[in-house]
């Protein structure tokens, strides 16, 4: 692994910021009241089982897939945001990239760098609403199936703004399913009880849906390119999602109080039975699919 570039010092710590103009995108004082609330699921706890669902690497043809689609070049600079365990990062690096992941849980960090070979890719342990980058340093920007996860989501996209150069690109992968999905309802389910039972937010405290994304990237001057359909997703059994969402595999009970848990899972199993059959296998999600967006010349 290599040194990131356009690492700078944050205002206060003293030294310079390096020139990053950051108050075009966020008021600074906005900024830190934000973080004094911001929440986010942090999956240190099931870092060696996170890639038994979500895959542990995005396959080469993928990959080059979604960096033809995107005009990508070979030796792009790429800023992975909430890398996880490196599924992106790493085959962006393997392909030529010039690749920095920036994820905050240690637990997912330490996996990344045991997966990681390619001295083209550079790991940041940091937080994507506050990244400690020069403005214009990267060609692109990658963030997949984090958006949802935290509460700062439109500061982690605006954040994303400022590092790429002035026609940068953005790639989004959702990743978290649609609503008509048999999966996603048994989750939302399980969310409508929590609330009910009057747990406040009991996970996933970010954007609910990719229109929310869409709109958001529009007011930051992000214009559409195109969308890139991978298939399917892994393949599970309902009733082995409902298993690990109980057992506490999946992030979904990790804020709820185990009182709660004990009154509502019963429900929410009882309730899946009623409506689905569990034992047919299901994708997850139904359909893997990226957009991409590049930057317009003007900031807003």
């Amino acid at each position: 692994m290599t040194q990131a570039p356009g690492l700078q010092r944050r205002p206060g710590d003293g030294h310079e910021a390096a020139g990053c103009r950051r108050e075009r995108l966020v008021d600074n004082q906005a900024l830190r009241t934000v973080y004094e609330y911001m929440t986010r699921v942090d999956f240190s706890r099931n870092a060696t089982v996170y890639d038994r669902r979500h895959g542990a690497l995005l396959g080469r043809d993928d990959a080059e897939r979604l960096c033809g689609a995107a005009g990508l070049p070979l030796a792009a600079s790429v800023l992975d945001i909430g890398a996880g365990t490196g599924r992106v990062a790493v085959p962006l690096a393997e392909r030529g990239c010039a690749v920095v992941a920036v994820e905050p849980a240690r637990g997912m960090v330490d996996e990344l760098r045991a997966k990681a070979s390619s001295d083209r890719l550079a790991v940041v342990i940091g937080e994507g609403g506050q990244l400690p980058f020069r403005s214009g340093t990267f060609d692109a920007v990658v963030i997949a199936r984090v958006l949802y996860l935290a509460s700062d989501w439109r500061h982690i996209l605006r954040e994303a703004r400022c590092v790429i150069t002035t026609d940068g690109l953005l790639l989004h992968e959702w990743g978290n399913g649609q609503p008509d999905e048999p999966w996603v309802q048994i989750r939302e389910q399980a969310r409508r009880l929590f609330e009910t039972a009057g747990v406040h937010q009991p996970f996933h405290p970010g954007v609910r849906s990719e229109t929310e994304v869409s709109q958001e990237l529009g007011t930051l001057g992000f214009v559409h390119v195109s969308d890139v359909l991978m298939g399917p997703g892994p393949q599970l059994t309902l009733r082995e999602f409902l298993r690990r969402l109980v057992d506490g595999e999946l992030s979904y009970t990790w804020d709820v109080p185990k009182e709660v848990q004990a009154d509502c899972l019963p429900r929410l199993a009882t309730w899946c039975e009623q409506g689905f059959d569990l034992d047919r296998p299901v994708a997850i999600p139904n359909q893997i699919s990226w957009t991409i967006y590049r930057a317009a010349h003007s900031q807003p």
